[in-house]
Formats: C-alpha cells, structure tokens, sequence
C-alpha cells in the first residue's frame, strides 16, 4: 500500500480551502453588488413612477391621465414606456402605446405603498416594474363638484426592461469569475512554490536517511537551518538514537573481542600445559600437577562461558520472577561463609553493621548472585589485612545493602566509576589480581538489579575506599 505524502496532502487540502473560499467570497460578493444594483435600479425605477403618477388628475369629476398625452408628444419615448393604470373599482384600464394588447401584472400594497417586482414585457424580456395604490390628484375642486377621490383608488404600474442591468450583471459575473480563477491560479503556484520550498529540508533529510549505507547508520545527520523546528527537534532527537546506536554497535564489537580475548587466555594455558605434558614423558607425580592446572584453567573457562549464558538469558529473560520471603541478614551471612576461606588467606576480616527486620519479598536466586559478585570482589580487591564494612539500612518499601571494602593504588577520573558496569571494564590495578575476573560481574549483577526492579551504584568518597550500593524494592509491596 502506497503510503500518503505529506507535501501533497497539504497541496490538495490547501488548494481545495482556498478554491471553496474563494468561491464562497465570489457568490457573497456577486450577491452584494447584484442587491446594490437592483437597489439603485429600483430607487430610479420609483422616481419615474412618482413622476408620472402626479399627472394622473381630477378634471371634470373624472380621472384624467396627462401621462399619456405627454407621452404620445414625445414619441421617441412612447415605444420605451411600459405604464399601465387600471381603475381599482370598474377595472378600466389606460396603458401606454408601448404595451398594445399586452396588460402588466398589478401588484401592489396599501395605499402609497411601493411594490417592486420582475415581470415579463411584451417583447419577451424581462422586466422591473413598481406597483402603487395611489389616489388621484386634485388640484382644484371647481368644476369637480361631488367628487370624492377616496372613492377612486387607481393602481399605477409602471415597468422597465432589465436588459442593460442583466447585461452589467452578467458582465460582473464573468469578471468575478475569470478574476477568481487568476488569483486562483495565483493561489496555487504561491502554495505549491512555498510548500515546495517548505519541504525541500525535510525532503533532504528524508533522502540522506534512505540513501544511507550500513556503515554510515551510526553517523549524525546533517540538520540545515532552514530545517523546520518541528522536524528539527525529531532530527535531533533521531541523531541521539543514531548514536546509541553506533555506541551499541561498538560495545558489542568490544564484547565479542573481549569474550575472545577472554576465552583465548585459559584456552591457552591448557593448550600450553598439554603441550608441554607431551613433549616428553614424565613422572606421575608431574603429569597430576599439570592435570590440576589444566583442570584449574577449563574450570575457569566453564564459569566465564556459564556467566556469559546467564548474562545473556538475563537481558531476553521475559519469565515471571520466583518471588518468595528473603532474609537478607541470613543470605549476606551465608554468602560470607562462602568466601570466608579466601578472606582468611588474604586476612581480610568483616565488619557488621545491621538494621532490625530485613525481610523483603524478591527472588532469592538472583539476589544470591548479586550479593555473590560483591562480596567476591570486596574480597579480592580489598588491601591485604583490612576490613570490609557491610551495613544493611531497612526501609518500608525496600532493603539497601552496603559493601565497602579499603583499596590502595585506585586512581579514578571524575565520572569513571559508572564505568565499573561496563562489560568487561576492569581497572588496571584489578587485572593485576589473582584469579579469573572477566569483568562481567558488576555488569551482570547491575542487569539482575534491575530486572528485580532496584539498582546499583558505586562510590569512591577517598582514595583508600569503594562502596558498592544494592537497593532491592519489596515487589509484593510494590505491585
């Protein structure tokens, strides 16, 4: 399914606004002026009626119509002039030369009340006509003795063609619509030129993303000025993702060369003792110790490859956590048992510092290990012969743990100790300890930290001390 465009959406929509606007402008407009017209046409409509009614007079106790006279002098009016007068009463009529046989439509209101409509002339055209219920004129009363002109109402018509006014209409018509349709068209290319021009940056934006090849996936984009701020901020956050990307990129480029390197090391103290086992016989008593250290060497092997599988079930893990009641005071002291042999042989010696009730609801499983990989590390990183401080503090919703242990010849950078987390991040004087540490432990414990809902962080408040810092939420009081 073709997906729709942005740019020609906000063309059509744009023109179709602007067309039905200007439509709507154009009919409102034509309206007006055709009122206005009809408006000055019927005022001039009225005072040539008003004009011709006066000679509409009493004389002789008759109705006497001078109109008519005075149009048959001026003859070049007399085919022009569409009057007729019907008496209201006896419906007699007197009508202008101009209307024949033809008789008007009457109509008309109360007495001096202007009726103005369109009617049909006897030429086929169409016309304005003002209908009026007058009284005749009386000038005088002699000579019209007996005369009332109450009792003689007379309904005037008087009529135009509205050929000349249809013809100006018409004419304003097509103006308005070829003048519509320029600034239409006008409209149009403006919009079109404007969105075009809009949509230029982001269009290039767009072909620098499609266009791009695997190795520049990692790379910022480029963000002009004219680049609009809406798509500007999503550039910019887009750039972010891209550099995560790139920086995820590089760590697992960095963690598969560190898992070889890692790997390589024991597998070639085995191959070395095999190697020299075999070149040449030797006693029993030799071949065993050798044996030993190359059993010592795949036994570290088989726990860097089982830490690996678990650190990577951990990250995909979506299994439900086997939530039980932990006491964390008895599993701290559990772990130190653990590890009290190699505490003794460094003659490192422990230091309690306990709340009251450290029972929380978690997965004892996955805490053992974190507490494990600590401990380990507080132990043989700790100075020969000095103490390693463990403080429990308890609080409603959560237990924190404290390891602190004393550590010479740790020179941190401002910001350096995040790093601890890192896959195998190890700081130089630790490579320099004994045993098989590939610096996946803080890494694998800060991902099962997180995945019971709580954290790790580490600090080094001198230059003789580290503390590692476990908060671990209840997860029954939590949910």
């Amino acid at each position: 399914m073709k997906r729709p465009s942005i740019r020609k959406r906000l063309l059509v929509w744009t023109m179709a606004v602007t067309s039905i606007v200007l439509l709507v402008t154009g009919v409102l407009l034509y309206n007006y002026f055709k009122r206005t017209f009809y408006g000055q046409y019927d005022k001039l409509l009225n005072e040539a009626a008003t004009v011709a009614m006066i000679e509409v007079e009493v004389e002789d106790s008759k109705v006497h119509h001078e109109w008519k006279e005075s149009l048959e002098e001026q003859s070049w009016t007399n085919d022009e002039t569409f009057i007729q007068v019907w008496d209201f009463n006896s419906r007699e009529t007197v009508k202008s030369k101009a209307l024949g046989q033809f008789d008007l439509q009457a109509n008309y209101g109360e007495v001096g009340e202007r009726v103005f409509y369109n009617i049909t002339l006897p030429n086929g055209e169409t016309g304005r006509a003002v209908g009026i219920l007058m009284l005749p004129r009386l000038e005088n009363e002699g000579g019209n003795d007996g005369f009332i002109v109450s009792d003689h109402p007379q309904i005037f018509v008087w009529a135009e063609s509205l050929e000349e006014l249809e013809s100006v209409l018409s004419h304003a018509c097509w103006t308005f619509v070829g003048g519509g349709l320029f600034i239409l068209a006008l409209l149009w290319g403006a919009i079109s030129v404007i969105i075009g021009f809009s949509a230029r940056p982001v269009l290039n934006v767009m072909n620098e993303i499609i266009n791009r090849e695997g190795s520049e996936i990692g790379s910022e984009l480029s963000i002009p000025n004219s680049l609009p701020s809406e798509i500007a901020g999503l550039a910019k956050r887009f750039n972010g993702l891209l550099l995560k990307i790139d920086e995820f990129r590089q760590k697992d480029r960095d963690f598969f060369l560190n898992i070889a390197h890692e790997i390589r090391t024991p597998l070639a103290g085995v191959h070395a003792i095999n190697e020299q086992a075999l070149r040449k016989p030797r006693e029993q008593e030799d071949y065993r110790r050798r044996f030993e250290e190359a059993f010592a060497e795949t036994r570290a092997l088989n726990t860097l490859v089982t830490r690996l599988m678990r650190f990577g079930q951990i990250r995909r893990s979506e299994n439900v956590l086997e939530l039980e009641t932990v006491d964390c005071h008895a599993l701290l002291q559990r772990v130190w048992l653990a590890f009290q042999q190699r505490a003794y042989e460094r003659s490192i010696g422990i230091q309690w510092q306990l709340c009251e009730d450290a029972h929380i609801s978690t997965d004892i499983g996955l805490l053992k290990v974190i507490v494990s990989n600590l401990i380990e590390n507080a132990i043989n990183y700790a100075t020969e012969e000095s103490i390693v401080h463990i403080k429990t503090s308890c609080h409603d919703n959560s237990v924190s743990i404290s390891i602190e242990n004393s550590i010479t010849h740790l020179d941190l950078e401002d910001g350096e100790e995040s790093k601890f987390f890192e896959s195998f991040y190890r700081a130089d004087k630790a490579r320099d300890q004994e045993g098989n540490h590939a610096g996946l432990g803080l890494s694998f414990s800060l991902e099962i930290a997180k995945a019971l809902g709580g954290d790790i962080s580490v600090s080094h408040p001198d230059s003789d001390s580290l503390i590692f810092e476990i908060v671990i939420p209840n997860r029954t009081i939590a949910q």
